[in-house]
């Protein structure tokens, strides 16, 4: 929808304004009569508009007057401005037309009632469908708006290019403005995902988008509202769609944060809402410029949304790492912007050959930029030292870390990554002491049967190390044999060199890494296992390697190059879960669906789990979840049986023992002695 604010400013009639025995009480009253008289006048005119938009006088001072103006899709304002000129026999010295926000378009309805103008401002939010929006009590979440300044092609251009994403930004700005701007606005042939890290980023691109679409004619708004979203904020469907409807004509900017994924052995059912914003995005596309905002390295998180969006079309928008010159002309610039000028110090933080992101820039930055201030600026601070000995003793820090340890059962695993993190610390912490300590051998082997959260944890603890400033960019790189050995000779070198490039200021996660193991020497795995120890030792400081995969196997990959064992410091063993932890796991699951499980039901649970592990190929986790998937599955057929009146919310809700399937169970078979009868 598009909201506006029109000013007007109505040359005087001294013998409406003018009453002998108090001017006062003369103005007011010749303003109270003028206003009625407007308020006909919007009135007739939203007889002509009514399945398009609403019109009405908000407040009259002295000479000026103040309309707002609700249209469900664009209109010319400026004729209807004429028509309240021409109507209400005015004659105006000045018209302002402003685009407003959802919130001071209510501030003005507001100000309408007051003045009575209106009659019922609710009546006009219900008819609009923006009664919940305009509600904070009603909603889970907040959201922010505000209206782009109009800007120049030239303007754009140029400002694009302090977002370091020339690759992807660049193209898509030539696309905007290819050919002749558009008589009118036909909808969208594609939206956007921004890729970044830095908020910053993320807006300051969104912004540069919609201020070319405005400017070509693509889109009738600049105003923009945004959402944020994670596991821990969900958005109903309801204020979605609401949301979404008050968005049309103009652009939607939906920002993922916290860990969202969604691998199999993750117990949190962090995408279970993914599917309701992809659903509603689908029914308004053509209306509704949607851009995701989300952080880099997200492919499981983007591939998820391409999963349920269906045919609709993405730009993807990624900011781009830095080289070390650009990176250094990024550093003085913020030197400069502060008033100071780059000094070596600065300089020689950037390393030869190191790809940037702005978030490491700024870190840069800052610490530099802070030592700064208290050596030159007020010198008198100089002798004031961090105190870094808080290093040891402080908690790690960061959402991850919380996860990690709201994780069900995993206590040997969370045990000792607390240790990998303290010896991490104690690295940093002696380095800045300015004492010398040998370089400390940071890989990891993490072994256990199928879903015991592997691949879970190894996700989580680059989030830890990167939220503790252990490693610089925190994302993880994870491949399989496929990903690292050739297809022909002279192949396998080259990519496994790649990934570990790729896998620059992060980790390098090798599920079943037992499987570059061949029979016969020399193979194409050999090659993958001989170059990946290499790397380990070119990268040590700034890549961090996990080998993942079964217990029983991992032995044999250890001993296939000597050099493997004495490089990998911390072997973690992830424990299968026992009965109670397999159900915690199974409530946790239900309550991410909203859901809760009767106790009957939990107690056949439990039969199932204390059976199940017995198998030779239980899943742990997997299998709680596929358990809990089958019930959800069950208790909707039951429930579309039932008659629909006697349906409660708490049937809807609620997981019975008959939902609960009873798996078939594979036998061992069983060799006889004689012969069959």
């Amino acid at each position: 929808m598009l909201f506006y604010k029109i000013e007007m400013i109505v040359l005087k009639d001294e013998n409406l304004f003018e009453e002998p025995r108090s001017k006062r009480i003369g103005r007011l009253s010749a303003e109270r009569e003028l206003g009625t008289a407007i308020c006909a006048v919007c009135e007739e005119i939203n007889e002509k508009i009514i399945d398009r938009g609403y019109l009405f006088l908000s407040t009259v001072s002295h000479e000026r007057f103040n309309f707002g103006l609700i249209l469900r899709e664009a209109m010319d304002v400026d004729e209807l401005v004429e028509k309240i000129i021409k109507m209400g026999r005015l004659e105006e010295s000045h018209t302002e037309i402003r685009e407003i926000t959802l919130w001071d378009f209510r501030r003005v309805l507001n100000l309408a009632e007051h003045e009575e103008y209106i009659t019922d401002e609710e009546a006009v939010l219900k008819e609009f469908e923006l009664e919940d929006l305009v509600n904070r009590r009603r909603l889970e979440f907040d959201f922010a708006e505000r209206i782009v300044p109009k800007c120049s092609k030239d303007g754009i251009y140029l400002a694009s290019n302090k977002y370091y994403a020339k690759e992807s930004l660049g193209p898509e700005l030539d696309r905007i403005y290819f050919g002749m701007p558009k008589k009118k606005v036909y909808g969208h042939p594609v939206h956007y995902m921004i890729e970044s890290d830095d908020e910053r980023i993320q807006n300051g691109i969104t912004h540069l988008l919609v201020q070319s679409l405005n400017d070509v004619g693509r889109i009738n708004s600049r105003r923009i509202s945004k959402i944020e979203l994670s596991p821990r904020y969900y958005c109903s469907k309801g204020i979605l769609e609401a949301l979404y409807k008050s968005c049309t004509g103009g652009t939607l900017v939906v920002r993922f944060f916290g860990q969202v994924d969604d691998a199999v052995d993750q117990m949190d059912g962090g995408l279970a809402y993914l599917e309701d914003v992809c659903n509603c995005f689908r029914r308004h596309c053509c209306d509704v410029l949607t851009i995701f905002q989300l952080p880099l390295e997200c492919t499981s998180l983007r591939m998820k949304i391409y999963e349920y969006i269906g045919d609709c079309s993405f730009v993807e928008v990624k900011q781009e790492q830095m080289e070390d010159e650009v990176a250094i002309s990024y550093l003085k610039d913020r030197a400069k912007q502060r008033g100071l000028r780059a000094d070596k110090n600065l300089i020689e933080r950037v390393e030869d050959g190191h790809m940037y992101l702005t978030p490491e820039l700024d870190v840069i930055f800052d610490e530099w930029y802070s030592r700064k201030l208290k050596t030159t600026v007020y010198k008198q601070y100089k002798d004031i030292s961090e105190p870094k000995k808080l290093l040891l003793e402080r908690k790690p820090k960061g959402t991850a870390y919380e996860e990690l340890e709201s994780m069900i059962g995993l206590d040997s695993a969370k045990k000792m990554i607390q240790q990998a993190i303290d010896s991490y610390k104690a690295q940093k912490m002696f380095k800045d002491k300015g004492l010398s300590v040998d370089t400390f051998c940071n890989h990891m082997i993490f072994t256990g049967n199928p879903g015991t959260a592997k691949t879970s944890v190894a996700r989580l603890f680059a989030r830890i190390l990167r939220d503790n400033g252990v490693i610089s960019k925190g994302h993880i790189v994870e491949v399989g044999r496929s990903d690292l050995v050739g297809k022909y000779i002279g192949w396998t070198a080259p990519t496994v060199k790649k990934k570990f490039k790729e896998a620059l200021g992060g980790i390098l996660f090798i599920d079943e890494a037992y499987s570059l193991v061949d029979d016969r020497n020399g193979s194409y795995g050999d090659e993958a296992i001989n170059t990946i120890v290499q790397e380990m030792e070119n990268y040590r400081d700034e890549v961090i390697v996990i080998f993942a995969g079964y217990p029983d196997k991992m032995e044999e990959f250890l001993d296939k190059n000597p050099g493997l064992r004495s490089r990998i410091a911390h072997f973690i063993h992830f424990e299968d879960y026992n009965e109670v932890e397999l159900c915690q796991i199974a409530t946790h699951i239900a309550s991410q669906k909203g859901m809760v499980i009767e106790d009957e039901a939990m107690e056949k649970i439990k039969g199932i789990m204390e059976t199940a592990k017995e198998q030779s190929d239980f899943g742990n986790g997997r299998y709680v979840r596929n358990v809990i998937e089958k019930a959800r599955m069950a208790q909707s057929s039951r429930l579309v049986h039932m008659d629909f009146d006697s349906i409660s919310q708490d049937d809807i809700k609620t997981i019975r023992a008959e939902d609960i399937e009873i798996p078939m169970q594979t036998k061992r078979k069983v060799n006889r002695i004689g012969f069959a009868g």
